[in-house]
């Protein structure tokens, strides 16, 4: 199949090198890397991938099968809205929902009059951090939730999944479930939390060895939070504990802190991040975290440890992350026709 990758960070780069290895071309869309790179890996697999670059959105969306969204959450609307109008026919996979932008999507496409199929993935098939101009590779994850909209039919979309990256998607019924099952953005909100001076320092630290028994208290907390509302909805969706177990087969299941430790003994050099322009921060709060909120402050469904905790981090660094999401208004009116929907 003929695959664009949008998005030059590390998982889209990551999966560029999945993607040829399973044989399919591949071409990568970035403003960072316009005319395609050589790129080094090593990790969970190593060697080098030449990557070619796909020139205009135009030309990436003309002659290709499936648009793989692996773009930083910041500039999702802004390729959302240039994508929208020139799509005919191809699927747009989302890796991984954030801020329910593959609403977005739909609402968009229906003002544009075009089409396209539409999956939902509730997390990345592979981790990934780039150091020293090398793409570090982690997990592979052996099992993801996925959704399909657009008009494609499911079990398409699924097929459709297996043979890019094989045996491991899970069908699930909606892409709002799928939205509300991404547990990276609370999980990093109490990291960061907690190691922000580290952070501002630009500090070394273990992201797993710092989930200590205080941090994976509140994200326990938080996961508490998320599933009441995900339960307003009547979506049953995995928790913390689950979400653990998936995403590293083999350890042994405890507190949140507990099974951290674990995955930081099997394989240490999962670095925290280094700088307050994180993704764990300007990505993982604006387009992760405000838009449960403003749904559940919507829904009657109270959150009070997301609101203060972001309140907190917003006040540490002098932002408004409500602000930085112009998707909100749209994606929040149509998660509560849903939710009118399913319980009228």
């Amino acid at each position: 199949m003929k695959i664009t990758v949008i998005g030059g960070g590390p998982v889209g780069l990551t999966y560029c090198a999945l993607l040829q290895q399973g044989g399919h071309s591949v071409r990568l869309w970035s403003q960072t890397h316009p005319d395609g790179l050589n790129q080094r890996f090593d990790g969970t697999f190593s060697g080098d991938h030449v990557i070619p670059g796909a020139g205009s959105l135009e030309d990436a969306v003309k002659d290709t099968d499936v648009v793989l969204l692996a773009r930083c959450a910041q500039g999702m609307q802004d390729v959302l809205d240039r994508l929208a109008p020139i799509l005919d026919g191809q699927t747009v996979i989302f890796s991984a929902e954030l801020s329910f932008g593959s609403i977005y999507l739909a609402h968009a496409l229906m003002r544009s009059q075009a089409r396209a199929g539409i999956v939902s993935w509730s997390t990345t098939v592979a981790t990934a951090q780039r150091r020293d101009g090398i793409v570090r590779v982690g997990t592979v994850r052996d099992v993801i939730d996925m959704a399909v909209s657009g008009g494609m039919d499911a079990e398409d979309g699924l097929r459709l999944c297996q043979a890019l990256f094989g045996d491991r998607f899970r069908l699930k019924t909606s892409p709002a479930l799928i939205g509300m099952s991404n547990l990276n953005p609370p999980i990093h909100l109490a990291n960061s939390l907690a190691n922000l001076t580290r952070i501002e320092r630009a500090e070394d630290w273990e992201n797993y060895q710092c989930i200590t028994p205080v941090v994976g208290r509140m994200i326990e907390a938080l996961d508490t939070e998320r599933l009441a509302l995900a339960g307003r909805f009547g979506f049953e969706v995995r928790d913390v504990f689950d979400h653990y177990m998936m995403t590293f087969p083999g350890i042994r299941r405890g507190s949140v802190s507990e099974m951290a430790q674990q995955v930081y003994e099997r394989a240490p050099g999962t670095m925290g991040p280094r700088s307050l322009e994180t993704r764990y921060i300007t990505e993982d709060v604006p387009f992760g975290l405000i838009p449960l909120c403003e749904l559940g402050r919507r829904c009657g469904v109270p959150m009070p440890l997301h609101e203060a905790a972001i309140g907190t981090l917003s006040t540490y660094l002098g932002r408004d992350f409500r602000a930085q999401n112009g998707m909100l208004e749209t994606v929040v009116a149509e998660l509560q026709g849903l939710l009118g929907a399913a319980t009228s």
